[in-house]
C-alpha cells in the first residue's frame, strides 16, 4: 500500500477508519484530531462507492438521491467527484473537489438544467449541497493545523468510551461554524456525533453515527444522519456498496468531466 484515499466528501471523510489504534488517555487535542484524519482515509489509492442520500422534512416528508462517488489520491493530493444518478429532478448535477498544496480546495458543480459547470467560491460555500444539511464548505477537509483543538471530559456513547475534542477553526478558515465538537471513540478513532455551532456559539447541526459494521475486518458508519436543529430537517446518508482499488483516469477529475457523465 503505498497511499491511502481522504476523500473530500463530508460522508467519507468522517464514516470511515482504514486501522484500529491505540487507546492513551494521555493524548492531546491535537495528537486525537490528527488521528482522526489519519483514519478517516480508505486502504487503497482509488475507490468508487454508491450512496443513498435521504432529505427528512420536519413532517417526516422524506426525498432520496442516489449518489456515486469516485475518490483518489494523486501526489498526496485529494481528487473526488459525487454525481446525482436519480431522481430525475437532480439527475447528472455533478459535484467535484481538487484538493490543493497550498490553499483551500477548488470545488466545481455542473447544474444540467443550466448546462454548465462553475466555480463555488466565496460565500457560495455556504450554501446547501442537494437541498441537504450538508454546505458545500462541510464538503471541503479542514487540516489539523487549520485549527485549534482542545481536549475536553471523556465520555461515553452507548458502551464505547469516547474522547471529545472541542476544535476552533483559525479565523482564515473561520466559514460557518465558530467551533465543531467531535465525540471520537477511543477504540478506532472512529467519530460517533459531531456538533456544529455557528457563529453566535449556537448549536446548529448535529452528526450522527447511527449503524457501525465490520467489512474486511474494519468498522465503517454504514449509515449516518446529520441533523439541522432550527429547522428540523435532517439528511440520511447510507454507503450501499464500497469498490476500492477501481482504476480511475486523470480525465475523471477535471471540471470539463463534469458535464459528461
Amino acid at each position: 500500500m503505498t497511499g491511502r484515499i481522504r476523500v473530500l466528501f463530508v460522508l467519507l471523510l468522517t464514516l470511515w477508519v482504514a486501522a484500529p489504534a491505540h487507546a492513551a488517555d494521555t493524548l492531546t487535542g491535537e495528537q486525537i484530531a490528527a488521528r482522526i484524519l489519519k483514519t478517516g482515509i480508505f486502504d487503497a489509492e482509488a475507490g468508487r462507492f454508491r450512496v443513498t442520500m435521504v432529505l427528512v422534512s420536519k413532517d417526516g416528508i422524506q426525498r432520496e438521491r442516489d449518489l456515486e462517488i469516485l475518490a483518489r489520491t494523486k501526489n498526496g493530493l485529494v481528487q473526488s467527484v459525487v454525481r446525482v444518478r436519480n431522481p430525475a429532478d437532480v439527475a447528472g448535477t455533478a459535484f467535484l473537489v481538487l484538493d490543493k498544496k497550498n490553499g483551500p480546495p477548488e470545488q466545481y458543480i455542473y447544474l444540467p438544467r443550466l448546462d454548465r459547470t462553475r466555480r463555488i467560491t466565496g460565500r457560495d460555500r455556504r450554501q446547501p449541497f442537494l437541498s441537504s444539511d450538508f454546505t458545500y464548505s462541510d464538503l471541503r477537509r479542514v487540516e489539523p493545523q487549520h485549527a485549534t483543538h482542545r481536549r475536553l471530559p471523556d465520555d461515553k456513547i452507548g458502551t464505547d468510551p469516547v474522547y471529545v475534542v472541542e476544535s476552533k477553526p483559525k479565523a482564515a478558515l473561520r466559514g460557518a461554524y465558530s467551533r465543531v465538537e467531535t465525540w471520537v471513540r477511543k477504540s478506532d478513532y472512529l467519530p460517533l456525533r459531531t456538533r456544529f455551532y455557528d457563529l453566535q456559539g449556537r448549536l446548529a447541526k448535529t452528526l450522527y453515527a447511527r449503524r457501525v459494521q465490520m467489512q474486511d475486518g474494519k468498522p465503517f458508519v454504514k449509515e449516518a444522519r446529520m441533523q439541522t436543529h432550527e429547522t428540523g430537517h435532517a439528511t440520511l446518508l447510507v454507503i450501499e456498496s464500497a469498490e476500492r482499488r477501481a482504476a480511475l483516469p486523470d480525465t475523471a477529475f477535471t471540471p470539463t468531466a463534469l458535464e459528461h457523465p
